[in-house]
């Protein structure tokens, strides 16, 4: 079977317009003063430093204030100024991240991601673990492309790097303050200093809190949205001598707020004779972003707590040694609306808990006065969770009334890995690129779906083995005890080939290796040109489905996703900067690309799991262009599928203070939210206005009034489907509100 890739960001240009200056502020020093667009791009995307401009990769970077002028405060917020890069959230509130359309969507924890996330170089493994990644960044880098030899498995769309602010050798705080007109407030600050001679540290919080955007049409017409968030970072750096670093640093994030309420898109009514009353001729909402209703009061109850200690230590002026031990303990529980409709039909509770520990220790250095870059080392990573589903059917028209289960595996990962890569300029311009990592990955399950304990998912699935033996000429089974585990064996282990259809706790393992790989040239002409080409293959690991386990064969393996990308590109700086110009092309080729599906099974009908495509194929490209015109005018700007532009204007006004005016846009063509390419998974085409003014002084502070989505744009971000309804998460409507920023 073959199968082609729909268009979903698969060709994605960047025209746009930037912040005088932001992009430009990179890697700065804990003392540097921000640099201006003449100072060099300092990236970290190959782990050392690299003028952007030397580097063959397609990287978005953005610095602190660019993404607190673009209202970015979270992951799923980066489209607004990364071009191809989306974000979305599943039936069971996981977020979902993808670049150039690599992306996997599977209501699971552990599932392991397409877009890898970092701060520091320091994993955040799993995509629900990034809530507070943006807290007090210094700037953030996306990579875009399998990244899989100095990353890892898992980043086959791109990697997602935050460079955390650093502690200061003088004392430094700061204050942020952002509040919108539907009564939603955002606060953050941070304190920096020196405590001695040899020790920094840097603490910093954030908090977003009220909120209420959402409304009830038909009926209930509550008001749902409230957040009630609290992220917090300490970050210690001890250099005790001229050779030797230390950074500890700890994480912590905590969401109390209420769920996003999402919105019923039409109704797809399993059994419609016994559909529940009143949803035959229950009314889709209008087309407005706030109106969604809900039976349920629940809320969020999810938390990570991460530390990490690094190490760098200079052996002596060529090589330098890395070691970063990372552990992470996170909570993700959320009472979730099963039906998107006021009737009591369906409801989920989310109760998934994960552990991860990873360790990784590399050697950096140079040899042949510099032209020879490289890095060699090792990563171990292992992962455990429980997962559980506790879900209550009122009216499921599928199932008897009032039906209750539970669900609740305990998968682990474990993976070990080698990996090197060298750049090697063997004549003047012209930069060898090559890297390899192995991996040795190995994943486990173990889990049922249980009746609850009051017997009606026991009874139930006790006259669907029956009726199914009974068509095979098998005797009857023996009843499911209440709270026993009810999943049916469908191996079809006996004589005839004929499946059980009995009662099993499903336990599963699976091995295996891969080689992550990538060779390339880099041809600079002249210090301020790059041109360049790439070949790359990555891989994203295995998996056993979780989900609702009616039969057995719904949780068989999942083979590792394997991606090889070609890219050609080129980078150019002209007229003293004042124009940029990146242009890239790139064809992916998949083998066994894993993909969320629908099974069908006895008497229910479908059911959720996971598949292997055994081939697909995606193609796209990407167009940047930054123009400077003048020293108070920036200017961004692209085309089609997938875009992002911005442009601000900035004045004088005297006495320290500057005056400035902007806005930017976003926009994404129309697009499948799965291979299905049906249309209920069919996502319109959308485009996004904001606007911002303001007034910042050189003493420290930054006052600015801002609309975002100005035209109130109707647009959704995830669909998929729920008990007898499709549901559409829909994008924030428009918003205006004021911000002030105060820097000591």
């Amino acid at each position: 079977m073959k199968v082609i890739v729909p268009k979903l960001y698969a060709c994605s240009a960047l025209v746009g317009i930037g912040l005088l200056g932001s992009a430009e502020a990179m890697a700065q020093a804990p003392d540097s003063k921000p640099k201006t667009y003449n100072d060099e791009i300092i990236v970290t995307a190959q782990k050392r430093e690299q003028r952007l401009q030397d580097v063959g990769i397609t990287i978005t970077t953005a610095t602190n204030e660019q993404l607190q002028t673009a209202g970015v405060s979270d992951v799923s917020s980066l489209a607004k100024v990364t071009s191809g890069f989306s974000a979305g959230r599943t039936t069971h509130g996981y977020p979902v991240f993808s670049i150039r359309g690599v992306g996997f969507n599977s209501s699971q924890l552990s599932a392991a991601p397409t877009v890898s996330s970092y701060i520091d170089e320091a994993a955040l493994p799993y995509p629900s673990m990034t809530g507070g990644l943006l807290l007090d960044v210094d700037h953030i880098e996306v990579l875009k492309g399998p990244q899989g030899t100095l990353f890892g498995q898992n980043a086959t769309g791109g990697s997602i790097n935050v460079i955390a602010a650093k502690p200061t050798n003088f004392p430094k705080a700061g204050l942020g303050i952002e509040v919108n007109n539907f009564g939603q407030v955002m606060a953050n600050g941070f304190v920096s200093g020196p405590l001695s001679d040899t020790l920094r540290m840097r603490v910093a919080v954030a908090t977003t809190q009220f909120g209420d955007w959402q409304k009830g049409y038909y009926l209930n017409n509550d008001k749902r949205g409230d957040q009630n968030r609290l992220m917090g970072r300490v970050l210690t750096e001890w250099t005790p001598t001229d050779r030797l670093t230390l950074r500890f640093m700890l994480n912590g994030y905590r969401d109390k707020g209420e769920p996003q309420v999402v919105q019923l898109a039409a109704l797809s009514i399993a059994a419609p004779s016994n559909a529940a009353p009143g949803l035959i001729d229950y009314p889709k909402p209008p087309k407005d972003n706030r109106y969604a209703e809900t039976d349920i009061n629940g809320g969020n109850d999810i938390y990570v707590a991460q530390g990490v200690l690094r190490v760098d230590y200079d052996l002596n002026d060529a090589l330098s040694l890395t070691s970063i031990t990372n552990y992470i303990r996170h909570r993700h529980r959320q009472l979730i609306d099963g039906d998107a409709t006021a009737l009591t039909i369906a409801r989920v509770l989310v109760d998934s808990h994960a552990r991860s520990f990873g360790q990784e220790l590399r050697l950096t250095g140079e040899a042949m006065d510099g032209q020879i870059h490289f890095v060699l080392g090792g990563n171990y990573q292992k992962d455990k969770f429980r997962e559980e589903l506790n879900e209550q059917f009122a009216a499921y028209s599928s199932l008897p009334p009032n039906s209750t289960l539970r669900t609740r595996f305990n998968p682990t990962a474990r993976s070990t890995a080698v990996f090197g890569n060298i750049d090697w300029e063997f004549v003047p311009g012209l930069t060898l690129t090559a890297g390899a990592r192995h991996t040795w990955a190995k994943q486990t399950t173990r889990g049922c779906t249980y009746d609850t304990g009051d017997g009606s998912w026991a009874g139930f699935l006790t006259a669907v083995s029956t009726a199914i033996r009974g068509a095979q000429g098998l005797a009857p089974p023996p009843p499911i005890a209440p709270g026993g585990c009810a999943s049916l064996d469908d191996t079809p282990s006996l004589p005839g080939g004929l499946a059980p259809f009995l009662p099993t706790v499903i336990e599963l393992a699976q091995k295996e290796e891969n080689t992550s790989w990538r060779v390339g040239l880099n041809y600079k002409p002249t210090p301020d040109t790059l041109i360049y080409g790439l070949v790359s293959r990555g891989y994203k690991a295995g998996v056993f489905p979780f989900t609702d386990t009616i039969v057995t064969s719904q949780i068989g393996p999942i083979r590792q996703e394997e991606l090889t990308s070609y890219e050609v590109g080129f980078k150019a700086d002209l007229l003293d900067r004042r124009i940029s110009l990146e242009a890239s092309a790139y064809h992916y080729d998949y083998r066994d690309k894993q993909f969320f599906t629908y099974k069908a099974t006895p008497f229910i009908g479908a059911a959720s799991t996971l598949v292997n495509i055994p081939k697909s194929k995606l193609n796209g490209f990407e167009v940047s262009t930054v123009l400077r015109p003048t020293d108070s005018l920036t200017f961004r700007g692209g085309s089609k599928w997938s875009g992002t532009s911005d442009l601000e204007y900035r004045v004088p006004l005297g006495v320290g203070m500057e005056g400035f005016v902007g806005g930017s846009l976003t926009y994404n063509s129309s697009a499948f939210a799965d291979l299905s390419n049906s249309d209920l998974s069919r996502m319109k085409a959308y485009t996004l206005l904001d606007a911002r003014v303001g007034v910042a002084s050189d003493k420290g502070w930054r006052a600015s009034l801002f609309a975002r989505n100005l035209t109130n744009e109707y647009y959704w971000v995830s669909v998929g489907l729920l008990a007898d309804a499709a549901y559409r998460i829909a994008g924030l409507p428009r918003t205006f509100g004021a911000s002030v920023n105060f820097d000591f």
